[in-house]
């Protein structure tokens, strides 16, 4: 058994692919394999998802198989239900104009070499017979792969001005695969730059994500260097873009924030509005954005302060990035030894307002239950009914002026 066909048998969704294709081939339509599982099975690398490609119409698709979702039939894209995989099910097509810089105004359903022609990079419109065991290449990717080449398909200014994403895409490739860029193709991202701008939010952020996540980020971000996207859409890392490793990062926002840490209190809000991140994500960036700018003035709140600051995602992850450079390394971890002491969550408080009713009011209420929480945090206070006691000591002192 080859090496490509031992990756895509052993994939977790192999038997509901087997399965589609097998019905699909029975009802006497065509299938394959298509895109990135096949770009990544050549280069020994597991692939995230299984997508068909057919000449079955998305209503033959509908008719043959039991549970379908439309997530863009008049596109010709299908998704298959079967068992606990959803699979992406395409019709072979042709697209037609695009006149908004991100989706084709129709497509025409075709045939392999044609839904080939008008797909982004090269290394990205193989095709794999189940069958004959073998790959379908049409526009020499499995030449390109060869050479670790991200190249587009056919003529690039053409490419590019279909989707503006593709822009980015071939910068998160070059990172992601650890390919270099053809010359070509570079020139024209260079020529074309600032459309990427028109492209939403969303959009950019997930490809953000995907490229700063690569195994070759700084070859991406070098990419988009030379070429202008970075001038384009980030010019606040145009005079210092290195980028290091991820310093135990998983979730986008996190990637990001390393990406915007050395941004300007400006640039950063700028850099969050244009990537349309949620309101979670920006909350956790500027959290961490802002420890960051100056980490000595967390390090001299009291412990209970401390404990609590790290209910926020932002300075829990910034703290753990300064931990891993290094910086104030005893005392960081002195409050993470502090805060697992604690179940790496917050108590509950041994007193609360019920317990003030009548004895203070307005802000000395909010003064006071800080003040007792602390404590606690601290270990300093270790029940409630020491807590009770301290609170009579505390309400003395408060009468006594």
């Amino acid at each position: 058994m080859s090496q490509v066909q031992h990756l895509l048998e052993t994939h977790p969704h192999w038997p509901s692919v087997n399965a589609i294709y097998h019905k699909l081939q029975a009802a006497g339509y065509k299938a394959f394999l298509a895109g990135g599982c096949v770009r990544d099975a050549l280069l020994g690398i597991p692939a995230n998802d299984l997508d068909v490609a057919t000449n079955a119409t998305p209503d033959q698709i509908e008719s043959l198989f039991e549970k379908t979702v439309n997530v863009g039939k008049v596109f010709g894209v299908m998704r298959v239900i079967v068992g606990d995989a959803d699979i992406e099910v395409a019709t072979f097509r042709t697209d037609g104009d695009y006149k908004d810089g991100r989706r084709p105004d129709h497509v025409e359903f075709s045939s392999p070499e044609e839904d080939a022609k008008r797909r982004d990079f090269t290394v990205n419109a193989l095709f794999y017979d189940l069958v004959a065991r073998k790959v379908l290449d049409f526009v020499e990717g499995e030449k390109d792969l060869k050479i670790k080449l991200i190249r587009t398909v056919g003529d690039a200014e053409r490419r590019f001005k279909e989707d503006h994403l593709r822009l980015l895409r071939a910068a998160r490739f070059v990172a992601q695969l650890d390919f270099s860029l053809d010359a070509t193709t570079e020139a024209a991202i260079g020529k074309m730059a600032n459309l990427v701008k028109t492209v939403s939010g969303e959009r950019l952020r997930d490809e953000m994500g995907k490229l700063l996540k690569s195994k070759a980020a700084a070859r991406g971000l070098k990419v988009m260097q030379d070429t202008g996207l970075l001038k384009e859409l980030f010019p606040f890392r145009l005079q210092d873009n290195s980028w290091a490793q991820s310093k135990g990062a998983q979730e986008t926002w996190q990637f990001l924030s390393l990406f915007m840490r050395q941004a300007s209190r400006e640039d950063l809000e700028q850099a969050m509005a244009l990537l349309r991140l949620s309101v979670k994500e920006q909350r956790g960036i500027l959290k961490s954005w802002e420890l960051w700018q100056n980490p000595a003035l967390y390090l001299q709140k009291r412990r209970g302060e401390q404990l609590q600051s790290l209910t926020e995602p932002g300075h829990l992850w910034a703290l753990q990035v300064l931990l891993s450079e290094g910086f104030e390394s005893t005392r960081i971890q002195s409050v993470f030894d502090d805060w697992k002491s604690w179940g790496a969550q917050l108590p509950k408080p041994y007193l609360n307002g019920d317990d003030l009713k009548g004895k203070l009011s307005g802000r000395s209420i909010g003064a006071c239950l800080a003040e007792a929480f602390n404590l606690q945090l601290e270990r300093r206070l270790d029940s409630r009914e020491k807590a009770l006691a301290w609170l009579q000591g505390y309400l003395q002192k408060e009468e006594h002026g």
